[in-house]
């Protein structure tokens, strides 16, 4: 039975029919944080499915819990493969690929355990309530984290939204999952706030020129400058009285000023010409390497 709302399904699976008993992990509630690179995963993972193929795609989310399990850090996930019960036309996981690709991701990450599963659409599905609890025992006692991911990129809907389902029902009789969103937060780190500014550059254009590094410290100061104009304007206005003043703001302001090392103009210039040297020097042994490397090809090719 599904509801008007998105965000809620209920449907009222059989532990057993599935080989997998019910987990008995107690309702609860957290807030997620994902990556950008986590939803790509999930894109592209959709992108290469069949052409023919019009179904969803589903996935492992890895990642950290906190200790008391009511924040989860999704770092990573990797592909499933689903196959449909004989009889009952249950969806199934293939546990063979699954223990599989776990095992070589804890080779590389062995801090990530399995937090969720993903899974792309615009709803929850009578499917998801099977695939659910098939890693509400993967990882109780905490309820599993499903994330919704909208591949069709619609702007006037969330892309991405996360759930966990709470066992609902009589005791002594078979329980129900509610689907209850949680907040869903996408982090980024400096490096992929870079990437995705220019991923957004170059939107809609078939390739994009490299940025040389000095383009890119440029563009950078030229940030930077732009960031302090609007901060120097916002001091200004509450100086004159303009606007009004916040004192979360202004304490934070002050400890990113005390934060800045102050250096003289002459130290400055100083630092700054050794670095520069060191530069050059680098510069210069890197072009004198190539040039050898092209004259013992010649030399090769004489003999």
């Amino acid at each position: 039975m599904a509801s008007s709302a998105s965000f809620l399904h209920l449907s009222f699976p059989s532990g057993s029919s599935h080989g997998h008993p019910t987990s008995a992990a107690a309702p609860t509630s957290c807030a997620a944080t994902l990556g950008p690179v986590v939803l790509f995963s999930v894109l592209d993972h959709y992108l290469r499915r069949p052409e023919s193929s019009t179904e969803s795609v589903y996935g492992v989310l890895l990642g950290v819990r906190s200790e008391d399990g009511q924040e989860v850090d999704i770092r990573s996930c990797f592909p499933i493969t689903l196959k449909a019960d004989t009889v009952d036309e249950i969806p199934l996981v293939d546990t063979d690929h699954l223990t599989s690709m776990y095992a070589l991701h804890q080779r590389a990450a062995p801090r990530e355990t399995i937090v969720g599963w993903y899974a792309t659409g615009t709803t929850i599905s009578p499917a998801n309530v099977y695939i659910q609890e098939f890693f509400a025992n993967e990882t109780a006692p905490h309820s599993p984290v499903h994330l919704l991911v909208d591949p069709t990129l619609n702007p006037d809907q969330q892309i991405a939204s996360t759930y966990v389902a709470n066992a609902v029902g009589v005791p002594g009789a078979a329980h129900g999952q509610v689907f209850v969103p949680v907040p869903c937060n996408v982090r980024y780190s400096a490096a992929e706030k870079s990437s995705l500014d220019l991923m957004t550059k170059s939107a809609g254009e078939d390739s994009n020129p490299l940025v040389s590094d000095m383009d890119a410290l440029e563009e950078t100061v030229e940030k930077v400058l732009e960031m302090v104009e609007r901060v120097k304007s916002y001091v200004d206005g509450i100086v004159g009285g303009k606007e009004s003043g916040h004192k979360a703001l202004g304490r934070y302001l002050m400890d990113m000023v005390e934060s800045v090392p102050v250096i003289e103009p002459k130290e400055f210039e100083k630092v700054f010409n050794e670095h520069l040297q060191d530069m050059l020097m680098v510069v210069y042994l890197a072009n004198l390497t190539r040039t050898q490397l092209a004259i013992a090809e010649r030399l090769h090719k004489m003999v």
